[in-house]
């Protein structure tokens, strides 16, 4: 496509770099992905920890039945006294 539309010759050296850009394009994308997904699942485990405290499980019961993470029921509890407010 380079060669055709913009007259630029891939050659040797060139050739490699873009090779190479490429690569790192398809990796920084990857691992965008990634991250997303992760992101989504810690929502959902953070929504299943609002609706747990809102039906007065215990932060105890949290962490043995749902392997929350202190963080996890800290953010819970914030969104929770907000949406009770």
């Amino acid at each position: 496509m380079l060669e055709n539309e913009f007259d630029i010759k891939m050659e040797g050296d060139r050739k490699e770099l873009l090779k190479s850009m490429c690569n790192l394009s398809q990796g920084i994308k990857e691992q965008g992905i990634e991250q997303g997904i992760e992101q989504g699942r810690r929502e959902e485990r953070i929504s299943t920890l609002v609706t747990f405290f809102k039906n007065d499980g215990t932060v105890a019961a949290a962490k043995q039945m749902l392997n929350s993470s202190d963080e996890d029921i800290k953010i819970a509890k914030e969104r929770l006294s907000m949406i009770e407010g």
